[in-house]
């Protein structure tokens, strides 16, 4: 007798006089199929998936035993997601070898202490960035293994301070608990660490502005870290990745009014490439690199000029009596968009460092 509360045709109490139900008239019920609930079947679906990937990976049982290579994820050395793991561990080197060898992660930098101790490292893995760090006691940071548990941080990145203080605010009144107050740090950001009611750790951080690679490396110096990074082969052979000097023409667009019509013209007569259909950008070009962009009206050519100081080559134009927006810095670098005395127009640039070698 079966004892499931709620089995058909079968009482859940062997000695319920009350219910006649003869208990093989469960062998004669009704056997049409019952769709799963949703969550259920999902569960199924991604186990049934993961076993057939399984199976058509696995090594056959002919083959000579070896030891299974993974499969490597290019890594985007860019990529900084909106939430950000972050890791204690007891020996952050022999960590990171690990993630490399075992992930494929690739090292973005490292911050290395006096004592040999790294108080901050950054890896990628495909497009993913995370922070891990050196135990310090002294300060509270201890790895799982010491702490009996696990000992993750995840950072939240915000676009701004404003940003920052809400959720910071607003974490605080749904039981949150201050752990370090919002503050500017020497890397750069604006940052305050909770600790959420379920026990995780949570900085909420937003970028300083005009804040750079040099500045970094500087405050690192000053507060006691050498900042390493490892030098890097450009992403697939980029070619389009290299070194610049003043006044060298850094990009270029065309501005059309049918993206895929100028696609077409422009591969047929030069020969470029587009690897993204929805995109301008020529991807077998170098000198410069440049591309297509689409405008309601036709317009002349929009060119980028590379300057050492954007702020200086600014103010010239405007003392030489040219025009010149205050800069702005994107993705791609800082950026200003400028006429001559004459009204020809062009752009200031000072191209990221991940586009100059």
């Amino acid at each position: 007798m079966s004892d499931i509360p709620g089995t058909p045709g079968i009482p859940t109490d062997p000695t319920d006089a009350t219910d006649p139900t003869d208990p093989f008239d469960a062998l004669r019920a009704d056997t049409t199929p019952i769709p799963p609930p949703a969550h259920v079947a999902e569960r199924i679906r991604r186990l049934v998936l993961a076993e057939q990937e399984r199976l058509m990976t696995e090594t056959t049982p002919d083959a000579p035993a070896a030891r299974p290579v993974p499969r490597r994820v290019a890594a985007d050395l860019t990529a900084m997601p909106t939430v950000t793991p972050y890791l204690c561990v007891d020996g952050a080197a022999a960590a990171i070898d690990f993630y490399v060898d075992a992930f494929g992660a690739v090292e973005h930098h490292r911050m290395v202490g006096d004592d040999g101790r790294i108080g901050h490292a950054e890896i990628v893995i495909g497009n993913s960035r995370i922070m891990l760090a050196d135990e310090y006691p002294e300060a509270g940071v201890l790895a799982p293994t010491t702490r009996g548990g696990s000992s993750t941080n995840f950072t939240f990145a915000t676009p701004d301070t404003a940003t920052l203080d809400a959720i910071f605010t607003r974490a605080l009144e749904l039981g949150a608990t201050e752990l370090r107050p919002v503050a500017d740090q020497f890397y750069g950001h604006r940052q305050g660490t909770l600790l959420d009611p379920f026990g995780h750790q949570w900085s909420i951080s937003a970028p300083i502005d005009d804040f750079d690679d040099d500045q970094y490396d500087a405050n690192s110096r000053d507060a006691g870290f050498e900042v390493v990074r490892p030098e890097h082969a450009p992403i697939d052979g980029d070619h389009q990745v290299k070194h610049h000097e003043p006044g060298d023409l850094f990009y270029f667009t065309l501005p059309v009014t049918d993206l895929a019509r100028a696609q077409a013209f422009f591969g047929a007569v030069l020969g470029w490439r587009f690897d993204d259909p929805g995109n301008g950008h020529v991807g077998n070009i170098s000198a410069p690199p440049g591309g297509v962009e689409p405008t309601s009206e036709p317009a002349p050519p929009r060119l980028w000029f590379v300057v050492d100081d954007i702020d200086a080559a600014v103010a010239r134009v405007r003392e030489l009596g040219g025009t010149a927006t205050d800069p702005v810095r994107y993705d791609s670098g800082w950026d200003s968009t400028c006429t001559d005395d004459q009204g020809t127009p062009f752009h200031l640039s000072v191209p990221a460092t991940k586009y100059t070698r």
